[in-house]
């Protein structure tokens, strides 16, 4: 077997894997329920995938001793000019209020790094064909 980054585990890929799974195991109560709620099932697993997809990777990683943290930022492209982007955070960041949240210097840095790349896609204007 090849061996794979380990932090491939996280990324977007393995993500919509395991929300395919999810949704063969779970998706028969889809059809009862309405768009939102099944934006919200999905919105559910994908958190559930998210975490079991973590706990492999930390089977996989010598996990620190000490305080530190990680956070991992997945771009992938998703067609037509669009791209999906994955954060997984360990551990959670902690959110103090005011908008406002607390994490380890590489947490911090990778949320930077989101607002960046979301501020720079509000700037961007469509071409009108």
């Amino acid at each position: 077997m090849d061996q794979i980054p380990t932090d491939m585990i996280l990324s977007e890929q393995s993500v919509r894997a395991g929300l395919g799974a999810m949704e063969r195991i779970h998706g028969r109560h889809l059809g009862d329920m309405s768009p939102d709620e099944q934006e919200q099932a999905r919105g559910h697993w994908r958190e559930q995938v998210e975490q079991v997809l973590a706990a492999v990777r930390e089977v996989y990683v010598s996990a620190p001793t000490d305080d530190r943290g990680y956070a991992v930022i997945t771009l992938s492209d998703a067609g037509d000019d669009r791209i999906d982007v994955g954060v997984v955070f360990q551990p959670d960041l902690q959110e103090l209020g005011d908008d406002e949240v607390e994490g380890t210097p590489a947490q911090v840095l990778a949320l930077a790094a989101l607002e960046a790349i979301a501020a720079e896609g509000d700037d961007v204007e469509e071409d009108p064909l």
